[in-house]
């Protein structure tokens, strides 16, 4: 009797055990952010510098909010490395939320046309991105989320400007 009790008890414990397992080892999974790039574009574009945005989706899995601390970034064309450097962003995912960030950095034509020489307005340009993007993650601290894209960047022209009329020009007006 006592021997089928304990047989019984046994087999309740152990079938006990091997189904808390399962749900023990996804308990103590740890889960990380996620991101992806989705795109480079030009936002801004004066006379001495380019701003590039790169537009990065991150998914925060945390029930709490995820602060984005820092952005490395290498850029290539044709296996010629030619801006590498960091950007401090101060920004939030929410918990539980998927956001796209754009994250800007700024190039000086001097620095790219000498890291590019050749390059001529109105080309296109392959590249190569590698980025990481730093999280401050609960229980992991701080992690380094690793990206890359490869693709094409138009080379921004001057408009070729003709036919201008002017009929009346004065301090405050121009017709």
């Amino acid at each position: 009797m006592y021997r089928r009790i304990a047989f019984i008890l046994g087999v309740l414990f152990v079938s006990m055990l091997s189904s808390g397992c399962a749900t023990l080892e996804s308990a103590l999974t740890v889960r990380k952010p996620r991101v992806s790039l989705q795109g480079v574009k030009f936002e801004e574009i004066t006379l001495k510098s380019a701003t590039l945005l790169f537009d990065v989706e991150v998914e925060n899995p945390y029930a709490v909010a995820l602060p984005l601390v820092n952005l490395d970034y290498s850029l290539a064309s044709q296996a010629r490395p030619f801006l590498t450097g960091e950007a401090d962003i101060a920004s939030t995912i929410a918990p539980h939320d998927r956001e796209s960030v754009s994250l800007p950095v700024t190039i000086s034509y001097l620095d790219l046309l000498q890291a590019l020489k050749g390059i001529k307005p109105g080309s296109v340009i392959p590249y190569s991105a590698d980025i990481g993007l730093s999280v401050d993650t609960p229980g992991l601290g701080l992690l380094r989320l690793p990206m890359k894209k490869e693709g094409e960047l138009s080379v921004p022209t001057i408009p070729a400007v003709s036919g201008i009329d002017w009929k009346k020009m004065i301090m405050d007006k121009t017709e």
